[in-house]
């Protein structure tokens, strides 16, 4: 049974109970308390020496590409509800001139403004 092991990282020895928690089934330590965090050790950093600790997580839902889809209009029943860029464009506009507040109908929000 292996007593002592040397991080391979550093070369700090570390026992043979922290190679064995730690590191990888040959009982190598790529990382220790002296050269990485326990942090990054506790999510595999000593197993390998190209791990640096990141966890290691997939997220089915997240990481895969989602397809963009686009919804056009079939008919002119589909698209009367809709207002183009245009549309508003051409619409008239009317600004008050003169005046340097708005005015308006509903008394608890003009009450809110007045504070």
């Amino acid at each position: 049974m292996v007593t002592s092991v040397s991080c391979l990282n550093c070369g700090e020895p570390v026992n043979a109970q922290y190679a064995r928690v730690f590191g990888n089934d040959d009982d190598e330590v790529h990382a220790c308390r002296n050269c990485a965090t326990q942090g990054a050790i506790s999510n595999g950093a000593a197993v390998d020496a190209d791990r640096d600790g990141t966890p290691l997580v997939h997220r089915p839902d997240v990481d895969e590409p989602v397809e963009a889809v686009f919804h056009e209009a079939e008919s002119e029943e589909d698209s009367e509800d809709y207002v183009t860029l245009e549309e508003l464009r051409e619409q008239p506009t009317t600004t008050q001139t003169g005046s340097s507040t708005d005015h308006h109908d509903d008394e608890a929000f003009a009450a809110l403004i007045a504070e």
